[in-house]
């Protein structure tokens, strides 16, 4: 039976917390991490686990967004969102602006108070450290409401496992390095990134253990299986998604950085359709078409499961960019069993027919569709 919440930030406290993928046993560190940091990341993992399932009973506690379920207002739903980070964040604001000695984190009490008033999902830091106490932390000059004013620094430790203040701090300063990868003036370390900028900061978030490996021993095809257990693939949509990247690496030309891009435009990726704030949305292996009509006898040839979204219109004369019922310049004609259709290039053409079986005719329509070649 599923489970219902009063308020959208449980639900999504609970998906923050399934999504925090497996810490391999063996996984080629970052250069500088000492060899046993693979099984005190796994605690580090064990202990958010627990924090985002905390935050699901007690979002209050938290000092969560409390939207009721009832309320349907995506970008309210994307706010309460947001305010899952608090936890994150405020780790951050404090390892970020502290020292480790001896297992013990000095911090900057006056670093860490500027650094928290500009993170607008932190106000009322006070709440998240008073939740982290019951969990086994301990911060001196913590007065259960913010850190006394009198403090120039004060210290953060966790007695019952003293390395994992450690563990924290080399997380931080991991994500700290890869995350220069955002900025349009450090490039560095965007070719070793294999999602896109957007979608790897959330991985941040759910204490993803590639922030802390040597990105340039990980091999591709782990990025790709994990994003399927980060996005919550069923077993049959896992084993599609692994057998079309093994087909589509067969192309020449075709990089896979989270979508599958050729001459850096994208072609395919398997996307949420739907609102993921609203925990409503459902996966498709979407690919970019348009010139169907090109190769209307192979199409005529594919299974009826690949065939049916090929046989639905999508356009909905919506206006965009001054587009008329006559012309928009994203809107696709093609012919299909001798009926005419027409298309938006933003909402078609998602597919949902996941057998292994159908790999090669994806495949297949992206070559005639790109001219794509078999290396």
């Amino acid at each position: 039976m599923e489970e219902t919440f009063k308020y959208h930030s449980q639900r999504q406290a609970l998906e923050f917390a399934a999504q925090i993928i497996p810490v391999p046993a063996e996984y080629p560190l970052k250069p500088g991490l000492p060899e046993d940091y693979r099984e005190c990341f796994e605690r580090l993992c064990r202990l958010a686990r627990a924090v985002y399932l905390d935050m699901a009973k007690e979002p209050e506690a938290y000092g969560l967004m409390l939207l009721e379920t009832s309320n349907t207002d995506h970008n309210l739903a994307r706010n309460s969102y947001r305010s899952i980070q608090r936890f994150v964040d405020t780790l951050n604001a404090l390892f970020k602006n502290g020292e480790v000695s001896s297992h013990s984190l000095i911090v900057n009490a006056g670093q860490f108070r500027s650094g928290i008033r500009k993170l607008p999902v932190v106000t009322k830091y006070g709440l998240v450290i008073s939740r982290l106490l019951k969990f086994g932390f301990q911060v001196s000059d913590f007065n259960g409401t913010m850190i006394n004013k009198s403090a120039d620094h004060f210290t953060v430790e966790f007695p019952e496992d003293p390395k994992l203040i450690d563990t924290i701090k080399a997380y931080c300063e991991c994500w700290k390095e890869l995350d220069q990868f955002r900025s349009r003036d450090n490039d560095v370390n965007r070719p070793l990134i294999k999602l896109s900028p957007q979608e790897f900061h959330h991985h941040f978030y759910r204490f993803d253990y590639k922030i802390t490996a040597d990105l340039t021993q990980l091999p591709l095809l782990t990025w790709v299986n994990d994003e399927a257990e980060y996005q919550g693939y069923d077993s049959r949509l896992k084993h599609f998604n692994e057998a079309f990247f093994l087909e589509m690496q067969q192309y020449k030309g075709v990089r896979y950085d989270g979508d599958y891009t050729y001459k850096g435009k994208r072609i395919a990726r398997i996307t949420p359709i739907g609102y993921t704030a609203m925990g409503d949305a459902e996966f498709r292996l979407s690919l970019k078409l348009k010139d169907m009509d090109n190769y209307a006898d192979f199409i005529q040839e594919l299974p009826e499961g690949i065939k049916k979204p090929m046989q639905e219109d999508s356009c909905r004369y919506c206006g965009f960019q001054g587009s008329t019922k006559e012309y928009c310049k994203f809107r696709l004609h093609w012919t299909i069993d001798g009926a005419a259709h027409i298309g938006c290039s933003f909402w078609c053409f998602n597919f949902d027919s996941y057998e292994i079986e159908d790999v090669p005719y994806y495949a297949r329509l992206l070559a005639l569709e790109y001219g794509l070649e078999k290396v």
